[in-house]
């Protein structure tokens, strides 16, 4: 005898978990643009819930990312992914503004984007919110400390953007022979050598052709 029934999840919050299901980029089924459409058919249906709309905002933050080393298909333009990003995270506060974790990615958002001063906002704000949990304080606004170091230092002192273009290249490469990993791995080296996060975006969106190639 069944004595607890599990109760389905109404039409929006079944499309949003596909959507969660789909942007795992660890599991085989990984379909960036797949993920994408569940979370806007989410919003359609619901589209007061605030983390809808941040999840799809942090769908397209990652697109370039994911591009890179996993490829996403064509229906999004890399050129326009952070602005889609920056309008869904800004509706997602417009119904929910005690979520730390959207200011932080906000803050990244603007990284990408080269507007500092804003990201240093962004990050502020983040650090200065009351605490709704234990795992708030201790780690997302640790993070959003951190991310203001690093917009205070720089992300290197002598950064090698030649070097950095050519991880990202090698970063496709291995990309396209489906070694994931390894194409994470020189991304993330990409990373360290950038000049900022501003650059490392604009040369993704600059070697488009070669990530859909």
């Amino acid at each position: 005898m069944q004595l607890f029934r599990r109760v389905p999840p109404d039409e929006a919050e079944s499309h949003f978990r596909q959507g969660l299901y789909y942007r795992n980029r660890r599991s085989k089924e990984f379909d960036f643009d797949l993920a994408v459409e569940h979370f806007k058919e989410a919003i359609r249906l619901s589209p007061e819930i605030g983390r809808y709309h941040a999840e799809l905002g942090k769908a397209y933050v990652a697109a370039p990312l994911l591009a890179v080393t996993h490829g996403i298909g064509n229906s999004l333009s890399l050129e326009e992914s952070l602005e889609l990003a920056v309008n869904e995270l800004n509706q997602a506060l417009q119904y929910d503004l005690t979520q730390i974790e959207i200011y932080l990615v906000l803050g990244e958002v603007y990284m990408y984007m080269g507007k500092k001063q804003k990201a240093i906002d962004a990050f502020q704000l983040a650090a200065r919110m009351p605490s709704i949990s234990f795992i708030d304080g201790l780690f997302l606004k640790s993070y959003a400390r951190r991310r203001l170091k690093y917009l205070e230092q720089g992300m290197l002192k002598q950064p090698q953007p030649k070097v950095a273009q050519e991880c990202i290249e090698q970063a496709i490469s291995y990309r396209n022979e489906g070694k994931y990993h390894l194409a994470e791995k020189e991304l993330m080296q990409a990373f360290k050598l950038a000049p900022d996060w501003a650059w490392l975006y604009k040369t993704i969106c600059k070697l488009g052709v070669k990530v859909y190639g």
